[in-house]
């Protein structure tokens, strides 16, 4: 091949190259281009997978701390994940808010969520440095890394935290996007947010803060536990001083209060115990929220900032545990190291002091009595027995005899009940045996009414532990809790109305809109008759029996319980107003020295009794803390001077009275043979019309014959002013405590009030009955 042609064909081959060259760097270049396309369209799609929508970002709210509360309104506990008061951007102040952009995000007012100046002048800064001295991050990027991000340094996690940014500056103004870091962000010492951080560190809200304390915190988010004052002082001050000098450079303060900040000296408040040592009633709080975080879930209950309002009343709260421990630590010589009190109103369920033990250190000892341990009743065990008694005919005056008996085919040997006092003989009537526990009576009635209806009984009234069918049940040989023993006794108390236990009476947001209310679950389980018959003999185990120790608590019911090795010692008992058991024992069954209900819980019992009812009184009404008894002398008193008062103000215009026979059973006129009547003074036309239709004679009673033939009264003088209405017009009535009817002669208790004509009652009582031949 000639030169020429070769020096040509190597001329174009050189040129194929350089094209084939060209086009691979073409090809090479889309790749890089398409992978990179890809990488960010891959970022996209993953950022896309974790970023909120733009509604969610617009709802958004910092997590905060739940309150529980009390019925007298004491915050028992706050319970939080992050430990966090969120509060508006009004109550935060200024200095506050500018110390935090100068030295976080200068250009934070400038910039659009992300600031490339200050991320290249971090970056130049970064390698003149050789390591990592500056963060490029605008304070619009830290609260999108605070709220949906994590803190792990990736390229993918930098570019998802860019567009979050983005997005959150499309949805919120600078002002939101800043209050809603100053309630996120973490301060140190477990504060999250400004209020939470400015009440751990300085003990004062927010809104109190000087400029020092402002600049103070505002140094803490960068490096929290470095900067903590409570860590390291010196360096707290330090960082002040740099925010400081940072805020006058930018000319939010003047140089003249800079360094008169500076001078201020730090006052802390210092750092006070945290979670469950910070619990108020802490076996309470605790059982309130294992119920409740079953079933609102553990997300709600610690982030979602609710107030839990309770039926627990701190004040006597505070008395039930000063109580116990008293009672605990006067009876230690006799080998008594534990106790439990539980108190309830038996109308509604609502528990107003829970005690669980009476370690005064409740990290030590979460082990709540009320509701874990379960212990042998003892005879407390026997109101069951004689609530199936009573419901199945059996009268309070029926009478079994005391010898001694043995049953055959208890367990693998024959068994022979004995009394605590060794002693056998004679003849008890249920209301004595009861009074003086009579162990053999027991068990004998037991066996009577059969054990399957003594264990029917003691479900109707609460008991859900497994129950034994022995007859030494009857003795309390089966464990329960003390929680299940008070709810029982509390039917009886009220009228054999049974009212489940509740703790929390309603749930609220935190700006008040209830999420959940609570009623009172209750239910009939035994008639009233049967509760009423129980309760008197109850009411003689105190007067005349073993709980004489709690007599000096008006209108106590109860019952002791010592279980024969004396490894458990108890009293449960109740007045018209509130029931309470007291429990006291070792935690490790050891027995201890001659303890009885008698002699440590009873007392322990009446002395927060006493202190309770004068509690729950004032609660329900400021004029009840005064005695029953002082109520109704003054208001007999005030019923008599105002009569006095009403007949000689108004004697010359006043309606005439008229004495009329009324029978006690239907309140009406009575006729002859109506068994029980009373006489009662009316005004003229507010007398009752209608004869008794309860007792059959159709002739009337005579004297109401001869009142209703008394010829009328002369009409009196004209007199000045409006004439008398019906309002005006008064009567004296005698009311019954129980029913709030008018009174009859069987009612136990009775009051006397004055009413208008058109309020006074016009029913008479219908509980209180004559009694059956």
């Amino acid at each position: 091949m000639p030169q020429t042609e070769r020096v040509r064909y190597g001329r174009r081959s050189q040129r194929r190259r350089i094209r084939i060259i060209l086009i691979c760097i073409q090809i090479l270049l889309l790749l890089v281009l398409g992978i990179l396309l890809g990488g960010i369209i891959g970022a996209f799609y993953s950022v896309s997978k974790v970023l909120p929508s733009s509604h969610d970002i617009e709802e958004y709210r910092p997590t905060e701390a739940t309150r529980i509360i009390s019925s007298d309104g004491v915050v028992l506990a706050e319970v939080y994940e992050e430990n966090r008061e969120v509060v508006p951007i009004t109550d935060i102040p200024k200095d506050l808010q500018n110390a935090t952009v100068a030295i976080e995000d200068a250009r934070f007012y400038k910039h659009w969520g992300i600031d490339l100046r200050g991320m290249l002048r971090a970056f130049i800064e970064n390698l003149k440095a050789g390591r990592m001295v500056q963060g490029g991050s605008t304070l619009t990027q830290q609260l999108a890394r605070n709220l949906y991000l994590t803190r792990e340094k990736r390229l993918s996690r930098k570019l998802q935290e860019i567009i979050l940014a983005l997005r959150i500056e499309q949805n919120y103004s600078k002002e939101q996007i800043l209050e809603l870091y100053l309630n996120e962000v973490y301060y140190g010492s477990g504060a999250y947010g400004v209020q939470t951080a400015s009440k751990i560190y300085f003990g004062k809200n927010v809104k109190d803060l000087t400029l020092a304390e402002c600049a103070l915190l505002a140094g803490l988010p960068k490096k929290p536990s470095v900067y903590s004052p409570y860590e390291n002082l010196r360096a707290a001050i330090g960082r002040r001083s740099v925010v400081l000098d940072k805020m006058a450079e930018l000319g939010y303060i003047t140089r003249e209060q800079c360094e008169q900040a500076k001078r201020e000296p730090v006052r802390l408040v210092g750092l006070k115990p945290g979670g469950l040592a910070k619990y108020k009633a802490p076996w309470f709080v605790t059982y309130v929220l294992k119920r409740l975080t079953r079933e609102l879930g553990a997300d709600m209950i610690y982030k979602g900032g609710l107030e839990v309002h309770t039926t627990l009343n701190y004040e006597m709260q505070q008395a039930a545990e000063e109580e116990l421990r008293k009672g605990v630590a006067a009876a230690k010589y006799m080998n008594v190291t534990q106790g439990a009190l539980i108190c309830l109103d038996p109308h509604n369920g609502h528990i107003k002091a829970m005690v669980g033990g009476v370690n005064k250190d409740f990290t030590k000892d979460q082990f709540n009595r009320v509701v874990q341990a379960r212990r042998q009743p003892g005879s407390s065990f026997k109101v069951f027995v004689y609530t199936a008694a009573i419901d199945n005919g059996y009268d309070p005056s029926y009478r079994i005899s005391n010898s001694r008996v043995t049953y055959v085919g208890y367990g693998s040997k024959p068994w022979t009940p004995k009394n605590a006092n060794g002693r056998y003989g004679g003849t008890y009537d249920l209301r004595q045996a009861l009074a003086q526990s009579i162990n053999v009576v027991a068990v004998k009635l037991a066996d009577k009414v059969g054990i399957d209806q003594v264990i029917t009984y003691a479900r109707l009234l609460g008991i859900k532990s497994k129950l034994e069918r022995t007859l030494s049940l009857a003795l309390g040989t089966s464990v329960v809790t003390p929680l299940e023993m008070v709810s029982a006794y509390s039917v009886i108390a009220n009228g054999g109305i049974r009212a489940e236990p509740m703790t929390v009476t309603k749930i609220t947001d935190g700006e008040g809109g209830i999420i959940k209310e609570y009623s009172p679950v209750t239910m009939q389980v035994l008639s009233r008759q049967t509760a009423e018959t129980m309760s008197e003999l109850l009411r003689g185990v105190v007067l005349q029996g073993t709980g004489r120790a709690a007599r000096e608590v008006p209108e106590a019911h109860g019952k002791t319980g010592t279980t024969s090795d004396c490894r458990d010692a108890w009293f449960i008992g109740y007045t018209p107003e509130l029931a309470c058991a007291v429990w006291v024992g070792n935690d490790d069954f050891s027995p201890m020295r001659r303890v009885y209900g008698a002699n440590v819980c009873a007392p322990t019992w009446a002395a927060f009794m006493k202190r309770a009812l004068e509690i729950y009184k004032r609660e329900k009404n400021p004029e009840m803390a005064r005695s029953r008894t002082d109520l109704e002398e003054k208001s007999r008193r005030e019923s008599e001077r105002s009569t006095r008062r009403e007949r000689s103000s108004n004697e010359a215009r006043s309606p005439r009275t008229i004495d009329v026979t009324i029978c006690t059973e239907s309140g009406c006129l009575a006729t002859k043979d109506c068994p029980s009547t009373y006489r009662a003074s009316f005004e003229v036309g507010t007398e009752p019309m209608t004869y008794c239709p309860i007792h059959g004679s159709q002739e009337v009673n005579q004297t109401n014959q001869e009142a209703q033939n008394v010829p009328p009264a002369p009409s009196p003088p004209p007199q000045p002013g409006p004439s008398p209405t019906p309002s005006d017009r008064y009567v004296t009535v005698t009311i019954c405590v129980d029913s709030g009817r008018i009174a009859n002669i069987y009612c136990p208790e009775t009051i006397t009030r004055r009413y208008r004509v058109e309020e006074a009652p016009n029913k008479v009582c219908t509980i209180h009955r004559a009694p059956r031949e």
